[in-house]
């Protein structure tokens, strides 16, 4: 029921989905800009030293056409390019990580906004503007996405880091399958994570908490009958949107995933206060259509 009545309520809020879309383009467009600006000077580093960067790219064409023996070759040059460019490379790298946490930061910080307007939607079948949510609610969302993202970036690494391992031992004994295999435990992983801290965001906004207050009840009762709710749910999204993603990816260049993860993110707040709304009991709407906690539908 929940995955139903969740996706039911992604679906009838496409407005939201919309201004998520435009506020995640202006996050993108200037994470480009900025990652362009870090990356120029390795790339004029490189093009000064045109008789290394002539080796390199040959060594990559021949290594990449079938020719093993030119991957030493490729090593040693890439070697020698890190080594008289390290100093840049070092600071583009701290850079690259700084951007990064920072668009999570974004990301995290309109997770609490969305959140207000979909409550309010459920809660009264009131339409509020998610620029007036982000306002009314820029306390408790940058507090919020400044600590969401200090707990969840090193876990992200920490799945990412074990993916890429647990891939290339499978790779070696079970060749492609074991990429397969690697991909659905790396699903399995994030979907936990988004489960243990689902109930989060609804405890802030259902019950108009203080984000210190919000902290203590969360951390302080935390249910694991509620990451056990909502696992399916996330796990069933993150299986459609990688589907989405792997499949259509190539042929739209890119334009699919970046569409559908707007819709994902509304759908993530949407599982959280689904499953809060059911926990506790409360009607809601899903358009005009009213919900009961009380009787499956």
């Amino acid at each position: 029921m929940n995955t139903r009545h969740a996706l039911s309520l992604t679906i009838s809020n496409i407005g939201l989905i919309a201004k998520v879309f435009l506020y995640s383009t202006v996050l993108i467009l200037i994470g480009v800009a900025v990652i362009v600006s870090v990356t120029d000077p390795i790339l004029e580093a490189l093009d000064a030293d045109i008789d290394l960067a002539d080796e390199i790219r040959e060594d990559f064409n021949n290594f990449y056409t079938g020719n093993r023996e030119a991957g030493e070759a490729l090593t040693e040059g890439l070697k020698t390019f890190f080594s008289r460019n390290s100093a840049e490379i070092a600071r583009a790298v701290a850079l690259y990580i700084v951007i990064f946490v920072l668009l999570r930061l974004g990301v995290s910080f309109a997770l609490v906004p969305a959140a207000y307007v979909l409550y309010n939607k459920m809660s009264s079948n009131f339409n509020s503007g998610f620029v007036n949510a982000m306002i009314a609610m820029a306390g408790k969302g940058a507090l919020f996405a400044l600590t969401y993202t200090v707990i969840t970036v090193p876990i992200d690494i920490v799945i990412f880091v074990g993916s890429y391992f647990l891939a290339s031992w499978l790779f070696n004994a079970f060749e492609i399958i074991g990429l397969v295999i690697t991909i659905i435990v790396a699903i399995a992983l994030y979907a936990l994570r988004m489960s243990v801290f689902g109930r989060w965001i609804p405890l802030t906004i259902c019950e108009n908490m203080k984000f210190a207050d919000s902290c203590r009840a969360f951390f302080g009762d935390f249910r694991l009958s509620a990451v056990k709710e909502v696992y399916p749910s996330f796990l069933a999204m993150l299986v459609f949107v990688f589907g989405v993603v792997a499949s259509t990816a190539l042929f739209t260049v890119g334009v699919v995933p970046i569409m559908i993860m707007p819709a994902a993110f509304v759908g993530y707040n949407c599982i959280n206060l689904v499953a809060y709304f059911n926990e506790t009991k409360r009607k809601y709407y899903i358009d005009e259509r009213i919900v009961s906690p009380f009787i499956r539908t």
